[in-house]
């Protein structure tokens, strides 16, 4: 159900134009002098209740309302429900008496009232009406104390115990007390203990006017007390022992018995004083508080210590009232928001900003309303009421603090005022503004520099203000501010600010350069962070897209570090090989080219640092294994080798090249072997050998090698490669010429030739008897060579050579003749006896017979086999003709198969009179028949090679396994 005032706003908001131009006039009039085109930050509505009877007290809390009226009479209303109206008479218990004062606690159920004499002097009662219960009930631990003030326990949320509660009296008596509205066998009263506390009338008795307690909000025992007299207000703070130790707050007055009280002294002659504190809506813990007196108000901050018994207000002020306020007349009441006091008089409303001390806003009432009577605030909820003899409002609350950083501006209080911006852009440029300007007049720059930065002023006046004053350092944390607040698509902002800092780093590192301070921290730190600055990936995309204009500017710094490192980023490594190479820094030229260069950066820049560091690129070309191409390499190889001499580096790549890289390329071999020829011929035979002797799988061209190593003069090498060539006559005549083992060697390399074997070995007994006269040699190469005889080599002796020198060869080689020719007769006799025993086998075989009985079946269809012609082989198995053709043909060849599908196929066109008898007595379509008798029954299908053969062959053809599959699943 909607509230009172919920109704009304309903209810105006539905009215015609009259009712609502009556609305606005009603409402507060504001002077907010520097937004006068907001919204109020205060607005007012009057609840649609007249009280029946003037209105003396209101208090409200967790949105349960009472009313205390002229006549005694108390309204309760809950606003969740407020067509329900409770009204309390307490006419019959204050006869001759008059209600001095009605506290409500924050849970809005417990209600105390004290009452006391007409003129107010005088204590007569303390009501004490629980919320549930509407049943008043008299406080008698209470008499003869005229309460004037009351501190409920913020931590109590029970609707039948308040919990322990401090009550301030008349003659400055504290004490602390706990009521209950349940009602139990054996107990006196409703209160369940009632103890004094301190007694701050101890000179003269003094009214205490107010009264509140707070707990730490980081240690629940540690708690700050405020009471105020009429011009004094007292601070008590300490630890308490346990909220099961009753009276609760003893331990806390009881340090302060014994110590000198030094409160807050505002001289005075009103006749009470109002103390507020403001927390935030449904929190527990006070942020300040604001007490008014007849000096003015007096506002502080609560700062909560990590020990007790110290001061806990910070940034004490006292505000004076405004020139237009009678200050010789008492205010109704007072309470304190967030950033303001709100003052009630009995003709209006006036709100002070505490900050500033300025008046905000004044409201006046309606006359048919009466006087002002007071103000309260529900502090759970956080609304604000006002109550008059005969109206009732309620004040509601807009943004109370949108204003309060332009006043902490205005104050120079720069990090509040940004803090009270709350997040507002155009706000918090405006406070950047002010504070970057104090800073530049105050010359810091730096920190000017970065508030400039977050301002929405002009980029082009900022600049020149640190360009005009010389401050560099400055000027480069502002544009660095900048650029971190742009987007990537501002690409023109982006490239001026990029290019603008560029230049002012590029400057101070030469600068630093200039005056020998290369080493120097200052020079690394800069440096530093410049290369940090090109890591920003606006910087990056920026430098790409502007790369000429930001290599024009390294050039003329003649920087050639940070030239290196931003065509590295732009990964430009032909424009940073060059710069290297250029400025004779070929060693991190070949470092940027080994580790981020393209094989056709390497292809382009080899030669030059083949010349100028042989062995470092040689390493890098070992260390690039596959990736570059030896063939691609070979003309800046031959270069490197013809014109600056540095073939033992080159021969050092070739060997890596084909020995750990298999490289076969022909050429490449011919180079290799050009080189082994000028610089180590002692390598061309191993190399040759490694290659082996087949003329056409060696990776050289044999005729160019063959030329290289006769240049050379190596005549071992001429022979390998004459022999890989088949030129073994060749090969031998030449090792003839040095070396007679090397021609034996070489004579016995063509094995599967014999003849040519012979052939050679006769050129050696030749050389051998002929050149070298050496009859003992000739038979030792008799004996070494198994395919010549003594008869072939008498013709080269000459004649007067005696036979006695030849007589133990000659034997011998009568007697192999002699041992050939029994052998050769023990061979026939051995044939004879073979074909001999094959005639018998071929005899007994022709007589060999079976039987066949009307049941026999066969073997592959098993059906009877007299059902059609049938095969009957020797192992006793017996088969269809055609079911033995069938199952044998998938084992057989590809080529019989074809053979006999066309066999078949002949029968099948033959007729009858083509089968005539020819000279063998045999017709066509017989020995047709024969032929695929011979390849089909050959042999047993299941005894016979061709099964046995296929035994791996799997059951399944791999073409049909996918669909076998797939039929199964």
């Amino acid at each position: 159900m909607a509230s009172i005032f919920d109704q009304y706003e309903s209810q105006q908001q539905s009215s015609g134009p009259t009712s609502l131009s009556q609305s606005i006039l009603g409402t507060t009039t504001f002077m907010n002098l520097k937004l006068e085109d907001e919204s109020a930050i205060f607005s007012k509505l009057r609840v649609s209740y007249p009280p029946p009877h003037p209105v003396t007290h209101l208090v409200v809390s967790n949105n349960h309302l009472v009313l205390a009226m002229a006549n005694k009479e108390l309204i309760k209303i809950d606003l969740q429900q407020p067509n329900l109206l409770e009204e309390v008479d307490l006419s019959k218990l204050a006869l001759q008496a008059k209600i001095h004062k009605v506290f409500l606690d924050p849970t809005g159920q417990h209600i105390l009232v004290s009452i006391s004499s007409k003129d107010g002097s005088t204590a007569v009662d303390t009501i004490y009406l629980p919320w549930s219960n509407g049943k008043p009930k008299s406080t008698s631990k209470l008499k003869g104390y005229l309460v004037t003030a009351v501190a409920w326990n913020r931590r109590n949320h029970s609707e039948n115990l308040t919990g322990s509660i401090l009550v301030g009296t008349s003659r400055g008596v504290i004490l602390e007390m706990e009521l209950t509205s349940d009602e139990k066998m054996f107990q006196s009263g409703h209160e369940q203990y009632c103890k004094v506390m301190f007694d701050l009338g101890k000179e003269g008795p003094v009214a205490i006017t107010a009264l509140d307690v707070h707990c730490c909000p980081n240690n629940d025992q540690l708690y700050l007390i405020l009471a105020a007299t009429i011009d004094k207000l007292y601070q008590f703070s300490g630890h308490t022992r346990g909220t099961e130790e009753k009276p609760l707050f003893a331990t806390i007055f009881n340090n302060y018995l014994a110590l000198p009280l030094k409160p807050v002294d505002l001289p005075s002659n009103w006749k009470s004083s109002v103390l507020q504190l403001y927390s935030v809506p449904n929190t527990l813990t006070a942020k300040h508080f604001a007490w008014m007196t007849e000096q003015g108000v007096y506002t502080a901050e609560i700062s909560w210590p990590l020990s007790s018994q110290d001061d806990m207000t910070v940034n004490r002020k006292l505000h004076t009232y405004p020139e237009n306020c009678d200050a010789s007349s008492p205010p109704c009441g007072m309470i304190v928001t967030e950033f303001h006091v709100l003052i009630v008089w009995p003709d209006k409303v006036c709100g002070i900003c505490f900050l500033n001390n300025q008046v905000v806003f004044e409201d006046r009432i309606p006359e048919d309303c009466g006087c002002l009577v007071g103000i309260t605030k529900d502090t759970v909820k956080g609304t604000i009421w006002v109550f008059a003899e005969r109206g009732v409002f309620k004040y509601k609350v807009d943004r109370e603090g949108r204003n309060v950083w332009r006043i902490h501006l205005e104050q120079g209080n720069y990090e509040l005022a940004e803090k009270h911006c709350s997040g507002d852009l155009s706000n918090l440029s405006i406070v950047h503004l002010q504070e970057a300007q104090d800073l530049f007049q105050k010359t810091h720059y730096i920190k000017s520099a970065k508030l400039f930065a977050k301002t929405f002023s002009s980029f082009e006046e900022v600049s020149l203000k640190f360009v005009k004053v010389g401050e560099e350092e400055a000027l480069k944390i502002y544009l660095l501010e900048k650029l971190t607040g742009l987007k990537v698509s501002e690409q023109t902002q982006v490239t001026l600010i990029v290019m603008w800092l560029i230049e002012l780093y590029l400057k101070k590192l030469g600068n630093l350069r200039d005056a020998g301070q290369r080493n120097s921290a200052d020079y690394h730190n800069c440096d530093e962070e410049f290369k940090s600055f090109l890591k920003d990936p606006k910087v990056k995309q920026c430098i790409s897209n502007n790369a000429g204009s930001v290599y024009g500017l390294l050039a003329s710094h003649d920087d050639q570090d940070n030239f290196v490192s931003i065509a590295v980023m732009l990964k430009d490594f032909d424009r940073v090989i060059n710069q290297l190479i250029n400025h004779g820094r070929h060693i991190e030229a070949l470092d940027i080219l080994n580790t981020q260069g393209s094989e056709q950066l390497f292809y382009q820049h080899i030669p030059t640092l083949l010349q100028a560091i042989p062995r470092p690129t040689v390493d890098a070309l070992i260390g690039q294994g596959k990736r570059l191409s030896c063939v691609r390499l070979l003309p800046s190889l031959v270069h490197a080798h013809t014109t600056h001499g540095l073939g033992t580096e080159v021969l050092r790549y070739l060997e890596h090249c084909i020995d750990k890289l298999d490289v076969t390329d022909q050429v490449v071999h011919n180079f290799l072997i050009t080189l082994y020829a000028c610089l180590s011929p002692e390598k061309l035979l191993p190399y040759l050998k490694l290659q082996g002797d087949d003329g056409m799988g060696v990776s050289y061209d044999v005729k160019f090698a063959l030329r290289e190593c006769m240049s050379a003069g190596e005549e071992r090498a001429c022979v390998h490669i004459l022999t890989t060539m088949g030129l073994y006559q060749d090969a031998v005549e030449m090792a003839l010429k040095f070396d007679t083992a090397l021609a034996k060697a070489t004579a016995n390399r063509p094995r599967h030739d014999q003849d040519l074997r012979k052939k050679l070995w006769l050129m050696i007994a030749s050389h051998v008897v002929q050149k070298e006269q050496d009859v003992a040699r000739a038979m030792e190469v008799l004996k070494e060579c198994e395919l010549i005889k003594i008869e072939d080599i008498l013709p080269f002796f000459p004649d007067f050579v005696t036979i006695d020198q030849f007589k133990d060869a000659i034997c011998a080689s009568l007697q192999d003749y002699n041992q050939h020719i029994e052998d050769l007769k023990t061979e026939m006799d051995d044939a004879s006896k073979a074909a001999e025993n094959i005639r018998k086998d071929i005899q007994k075989f022709k007589q060999k017979f079976s039987y066949i009985h009307a049941q026999d079946k066969c073997c592959e269809c098993n059906y009877p086999l007299l059902a059609r012609p049938f095969y009957l082989f020797p192992c006793s198995h017996k088969f269809h003709q055609d079911c033995l053709s069938d199952a044998i043909l998938m084992y057989l060849s590809d080529t019989k198969q074809r053979k006999i599908s066309e066999l078949k196929g002949r029968l099948l066109a033959m007729s009858n009179e083509d089968n005539v008898p020819d000279g063998s007595g045999w017709g066509v379509r017989d020995q047709i028949q024969m032929e695929i008798d011979s390849l089909v029954a050959g042999e047993c299908f299941y005894c016979g090679d061709a099964l046995v053969s296929n035994v791996d062959t799997p059951f399944i053809d791999p073409g049909e396994w996918e669909s076998l599959m797939q039929e199964w699943q």
